[in-house]
């Protein structure tokens, strides 16, 4: 059975790296990131309090492991996987996943580069398809070093008249 909505154009694209997005890190970025993921609660203090990180074994606060997410490293690479499909239904986030190699702190400047590094149909009994897209990024400091991978899966619903018939 050939694909229904993955073309090969789309699939030309897999392993392709987006260009570098750079980012400096801010103090006060870590700390909303930290309030938002901790709300309603209070947010771990080495996230957030200033005083707690300078005496801890980083010497300042640092950020969660998730914070990855809030930066832009995967919006090229969906902008060109966008166009070489058709339109879809539903899209929705099927999950993230981090390795973190060492601390994010105030101060390092990021660079990311996130690639497509799958893409998957499953077909839907009402003869639709779900895509399963995978995307992946490294992130590298001012240093040269890793910091981080992130990974996210997005999915989207596509009706039967929305698929190329076989």
């Amino acid at each position: 059975m050939g694909n229904k909505v993955i073309t090969k154009d789309a699939e030309a694209l897999i392993g392709v790296e987006s260009a570098p997005i750079k980012t400096e890190i801010e103090k006060h970025d870590i700390q909303k990131f930290a309030q938002a993921i901790a709300w309603p609660n209070k947010p771990n203090p080495l996230y957030y309090d200033e005083e707690h990180g300078k005496k801890s074994k980083y010497g300042s606060i640092i950020a969660p492991p998730s914070f990855v997410t809030s930066m832009k490293w995967l919006g090229q690479t969906v902008e060109r996987v966008n166009p070489t499909m058709g339109k879809y239904r539903v899209g929705m986030n099927g999950g993230n996943e981090y390795e973190m190699y060492k601390p994010i702190k105030p101060g390092d400047v990021l660079t990311a580069r996130g690639k497509l590094s799958s893409l998957k149909e499953s077909p839907r009994d009402d003869g639709g398809v779900m895509l399963i897209l995978g995307f992946e990024g490294d992130f590298i400091d001012q240093k040269g070093e890793k910091v981080a991978t992130a990974r996210q899966t997005l999915l989207r619903i596509y009706g039967p008249d929305q698929v190329r018939k076989e």
